[in-house]
């Protein structure tokens, strides 16, 4: 009889806290993986007519914001130089991003995410053309390639988060260069709330456990 009745509370035990954790680990439902793609493609051959430009990524609605060292200029004229540039008025020049030029976009609204992987698309470099993406701490260098160049720069955005910095420079450095895009990756990440009702679920394991023991 008290093999029994020993038998069936451990059974009821074991039967409460599995359910319990069951429940639990139900409620914290992920935040699916998410991945930002931002076009840096506006208006063909034209001045933007002001130093700044707010640019939504294609899904997930993140606005970021770039800023020209002087009036941006989207350029598309074929030949894989399409991309934001900067207006010159020298004779001769191509409304690219000129050697010591620059472009910098504002990630504030980007860098709180739970970022995996980022790549810049650039455009228009031809042989013996450079330029860089810099944070204020870290750079990243780039060269000439096939006229357009994927650049890595995941370490980057992570340096940004560290560092509590939002502003990422985009500078050309020998020759000229056009910015064509901003890919980024994000890993889901669990909800608060979820995490709350997890954590209750965990706390009513607890307690049916220590219920039983003293039974």
């Amino acid at each position: 009889m008290g093999a029994n009745r020993y038998t069936e509370e451990t059974f009821n035990m074991k039967f409460w806290a599995i359910l319990c954790l069951t429940l639990a680990l139900g409620c914290a439902v992920p935040a699916s993986a998410s991945s930002y793609t931002w076009n840096f493609a506006t208006t063909p051959n034209a001045s933007l007519g002001s130093t700044t430009h707010i640019y939504t990524s294609l899904t997930g609605g993140i606005t970021l914001t770039a800023t020209g060292s002087s009036t941006l200029f989207y350029k598309s004229s074929g030949f894989g130089e399409t991309g934001l540039g900067l207006v010159c008025h020298e004779r001769g020049c191509d409304h690219e991003i000129e050697a010591g030029d620059s472009v910098t976009l504002s990630l504030s609204n980007l860098l709180s995410h739970n970022i995996t992987g980022a790549t810049l698309i650039l455009s228009s470099l031809q042989p013996g053309e450079t330029g860089s993406a810099c944070d204020g701490f870290t750079c990243v260098n780039f060269g000439s390639g096939n006229n357009a160049s994927s650049v890595n720069i995941t370490a980057l955005l992570l340096d940004m988060q560290k560092n509590h910095v939002s502003n990422l420079i985009i500078k050309a450095g020998s020759g000229d260069i056009l910015l064509s895009g901003l890919q980024v990756s994000t890993a889901a990440v669990p909800e608060p709330s979820s995490l709350m009702l997890m954590g209750s679920g965990l706390v009513g394991l607890m307690g049916i456990v220590r219920r039983k023991i003293r039974m």
